[in-house]
């Protein structure tokens, strides 16, 4: 972003502030994030103390949405022919960052936006998020607020009273202010949010729904685990058939087991269902057309997530501090994205593609750092790129200061996650920095002893 001096809106000071204009999300995916968070265009008045969003133009583009706008702040009294020269220079950097046959008709026809939330909501509502959505988010957000200031003898009758209010997205919000709670170590916080989600879950009619489907996912998750070893496909039908008149329970053993409804398994359930008298029949095959349709609802889901997952991966290799993308994103960051990961580093490796494949380690290393604190890149470097076990074992010992226990976990953490990657040169090197660091960790503590 460029650096310039702007008055502060309130005193007039000239203050030092890294001003951002453009947001075009084909040129920048993460263009849209940093809009929507409000954390651009800000700055800090060392005279009055002021902090909060300077009044600048803006122009945002989204050619996937096929999406225009842009934004003069009402204080700066911009004339309307002043307003066309200043977003001309944008608005060529939109098309020209655009291939010939993507420049369409939108481009000629920007929305303009009076105010900056009617900016925010045109950007929502390119993603299906509506102001009525945003009012009832608050509406959300204000009643649990009133819930966590409420007596304790009193809650019971403000969830009652609320009951309309309480929906699924109200739970969502919940859950994820008691993880913030939990994670940022606030038990008291943790336990009395802890104590809303109870009366929630006895006292709304969509609470005692999700505390009944929480119950029957428990149920299947008993049934399979209880079978153990025993678990073959004739015992996991046996279970299921258990199960047919209970949809919730059916579907929870379903999503767990998905794995062992196979092409076998649905073999060996049509010969049964051809063996059958009538009434069994008639039972089996409802229960296989059941089947059929949840495993197929569960592998579209599936398909859906790696997609995205794909999607993510891409933006992240395309941005320029795919680190920030990931801070301001964090649930992208799961189990199906670093399968992705290793997916795309095994076909990158497979293909020969050696650019690709170098960003797709680099990407690795950056995420290891993030979920790590113990990772110290700039020490893995110097042991993976020792020329032999001496060399790496003097390395480790000029700083022993720096491989703590989290190191190693770091390392061993990365050891792991090469284990099945085509890349078994970088993974034989950890192997070898860890070895370095974890012997030298060890002499170091029995000369303190």
């Amino acid at each position: 972003m460029p650096r310039t001096q702007v008055a502060c809106p309130q005193c007039r000071t000239p203050v030092p502030a890294e001003v951002e204009q453009l947001f075009d999300v084909g040129v920048e995916p993460q263009a849209k994030q940093k809009l929507l968070n409000g954390t651009v265009n800000v700055i800090q008045c060392p005279n009055c103390r002021f902090q909060g969003q300077i009044p600048v133009p803006i122009v945002y583009h989204d050619p996937g949405k096929e999406l225009l706008l842009t934004y003069f702040p009402p204080e700066l009294n911009t004339p309307v022919m002043e307003q066309e020269r200043q977003i001309a220079p944008f608005m060529n950097r939109v098309v020209n960052s655009l291939k010939q046959e993507e420049r369409k008709a939108y481009l000629f026809k920007p929305q303009q936006m009076f105010t900056y939330q009617n900016l925010i909501e045109k950007v929502l509502e390119g993603e299906g998020i509506t102001k009525e959505m945003l009012q009832a988010q608050q509406k959300r957000v204000e009643l649990l607020q009133s819930l966590l200031t409420a007596p304790e003898d009193g809650l019971v009758d403000l969830v009652k009273q609320n009951a309309a209010t309480v929906d699924a997205d109200f739970f969502t919000l919940l859950s994820r202010m008691l993880q913030a709670g939990l994670g940022a170590g606030d038990e008291a916080a943790a336990v009395r949010l802890g104590k809303i989600q109870e009366a929630l879950l006895e006292n709304t009619d969509l609470g005692k729904q999700i505390k009944q489907q929480a119950d029957e996912i428990e149920a299947a998750r008993a049934a399979l685990e209880g079978a153990g070893a025993e678990l073959t496909r004739e015992k996991l039908l046996e279970l299921l058939l258990a199960a047919a008149d209970n949809e919730a329970r059916l579907s929870a053993m379903v999503s767990m087991a998905r794995p062992g409804l196979d092409y076998v398994f649905f073999q060996q359930l049509s010969e049964q269902v051809e063996k059958a008298g009538e009434d069994e029949k008639a039972k089996l095959s409802g229960l296989r057309e059941k089947l059929l349709e949840m495993t197929r609802q569960i592998d579209e889901q599936l398909q859906a997530r790696v997609g995205a997952a794909q999607r993510n991966l891409e933006a992240m290799l395309a941005a320029e501090n795919p680190i920030e993308l990931l801070q301001q994103n964090p649930a992208i960051l799961d189990e199906l994205f670093v399968q992705v990961i290793n997916q795309s580093l095994q076909d990158a490796a497979e293909k020969k593609d050696g650019e690709r494949l170098q960003k797709l380690q680099r990407l690795a290393m950056l995420i290891q750092q993030l979920i790590n604190p113990g990772y110290n890149p700039a020490l893995l470097e110097e042991l993976i790129e020792a020329a032999d076990d001496a060399a790496r074992a003097k390395v480790a010992q000029e700083n022993l200061e720096s491989i703590t226990p989290e190191f190693l976990e770091s390392l061993s953490a990365m050891m792991a996650q090469l284990q099945d990657s085509p890349d078994q040169e970088l993974a034989e090197k950890v192997r070898q920095a860890y070895r370095a660091a974890l012997k030298a960790s060890m002499q170091k503590g029995m000369q303190g002893q």
